[in-house]
């Protein structure tokens, strides 16, 4: 596999600067048929990357490397040679038991305190299970139940951003959130409800597929709470102080719609047309207020089904979304919810996108540098894009991959002065059985590149 990178960054953003990058290390360890890593995830202090791979529901730790860029062999490019790109081994292995279905780092997790070393997993028909990020044993175990007094496996878990609960969500029997204290293991949860039946009309709809907060070194506070379903698609904004111990149980959220069906929906809708004192719609004096083919066109692009959510890390409420068979990355403006009374009158609206090629069922990550002004894209087309993200350019693109690029993740490394950025690579692949018959055992056969793997780059 050859790794190209295509720099286009604009003369007038000469602010926003993309390092050639450098393939310096790839997973070699990820062997069996279709036993891609889904998605990554570096550690809060940057140390190391969290995965899964796709057939053996294994999740994985890898070291990031410790061996300065500028050790390494390069050529009159600056690029890293072949020879002294690092086979990356797995340094921890921790049985998911059945499908992992998301895992999530305790979010003040510091290496040089093994107390604070451990992630969340759920896997299918399994608890919610803390395990030691050293020892890959089992630390705890949180058990969600439901109505009929049995034990549901989430389809999403998160920590709250200080690390004292543990959010459970995404089951099929109701629409329901189950909030844990991480210090306090077993079955026993605050149960948050999004409407009052499964079946009512009220209140978010759709199995939840993705949890996150607003950054609390951002936001004025870090109460709040999105939520994405998968079809109907639809992003919901909640206030996380009513999921405390005090709340009383089977509490239903009145969250603010971003994106989604419902009779909220439609009575916001409306807000984006004002009409002046003259009965004319006067859309140029409202500066804030989109056009309906707008609003439909961010509303189709949330439509199959929310896969990731992420609060910018430099702007205050502003919250970054991706979906099923969405060819953007769509941004929204929720500055209303803010508390701000010069914001009050702004609607919760889409603002901006950022191309990509997702036309896939696939879970596809999105990611930020530590300064919240490069946004780095997977895509089903075998690249990675970065984009500008105040001014909406493409800035970069990382071509050649040997398949899908369904995850990433960006850090900082202190320790090589540099920023690093960890690629997933791998999909499902479905064979034509009548291929399969005319081409006898050559079809057959893959490579373990072309079975993808964990890559990481030097920014």
């Amino acid at each position: 596999m050859t790794d190209e990178w295509h720099n286009s960054t604009p003369k007038n953003e000469g602010k926003v600067s993309i390092m050639s990058p450098s393939l310096i290390a790839r997973s070699v360890d990820t062997n069996g048929e279709e036993n891609f890593p889904k998605g990554a995830a570096f550690s809060p202090d940057g140390l190391c990357v969290l995965t899964n791979t796709a057939s053996d529901h294994q999740l994985r730790l890898y070291n990031t490397p410790t061996k300065q860029p500028e050790d390494c062999a390069e050529n009159t490019n600056g690029k890293i040679l072949k020879e002294a790109i690092i086979d990356w081994k797995t340094s921890l292995v921790a049985n998911g038991c059945d499908s992992v279905r998301s895992y999530s780092w305790y979010p003040h997790m510091n290496s040089a305190e093994p107390s604070s070393c451990c992630f969340l997993s759920s896997s299918r028909d399994q608890p919610i299970h803390l395990v030691d990020a050293y020892t890959a044993k089992i630390r705890a175990s949180y058990c969600p139940y439901n109505a009929l007094d049995e034990m549901e496996s989430p389809t999403v878990a998160t920590f709250s951003p200080d690390g004292q609960r543990i959010l459970a969500a995404g089951f099929r029997t109701d629409r329901t959130i189950h909030v844990f204290q991480t210090a306090t293991p077993g079955r026993d949860s605050t149960v948050l409800r999004l409407g009052k039946t499964r079946r009512s009309s009220d209140g978010q709809k759709g199995l939840i597929s993705a949890l996150t907060f607003s950054s609390p070194q951002i936001c004025c506070f870090n109460n709040l709470l999105a939520v994405g379903t998968y079809a109907p698609g639809s992003i919901y904004l909640y206030d996380d102080r009513m999921s405390s111990s005090q709340t009383p149980a089977s509490t239903i959220l009145n969250g603010v719609c971003v994106v989604g069906h419902g009779r909220s929906h439609s009575r916001k809708k409306r807000r984006f047309v004002a009409i002046s004192n003259d009965g004319n719609n006067d859309e140029e004096e409202t500066g804030n207020l989109f056009s309906k083919a707008k609003i439909q066109w961010f509303q189709s692009r949330a439509r199959g089904g929310v896969t990731h959510l992420k609060f910018s890390p430099s702007e205050a409420y502003v919250l970054y979304s991706s979906s099923r068979r969405s060819d953007a990355v769509l941004g929204w403006d929720v500055r209303m919810v803010s508390g701000n009374d010069d914001y009050a009158s702004c609607p919760v609206r889409g603002f901006t996108s950022f191309a990509t090629d997702n036309n896939t069922n696939q879970r596809i990550e999105f990611d930020f540098d530590e300064t919240g002004r490069r946004l780095f894209v997977g895509g089903q087309d075998k690249c990675v894009r970065v984009y500008n993200v105040q001014g909406g350019e493409l800035i970069g693109r990382l071509d050649s991959l040997a398949d899908v690029a369904n995850g990433v993740s960006y850090t900082f490394s202190a320790q090589l002065n540099c920023g690093l950025l960890a690629v997933a690579v791998g999909g499902r692949r479905f064979v034509n059985n009548d291929e399969n018959d005319e081409g006898g055992e050559s079809s057959s056969t893959t490579t373990a590149q072309d079975q993808g793997g964990l890559e990481l780059y030097r920014i």
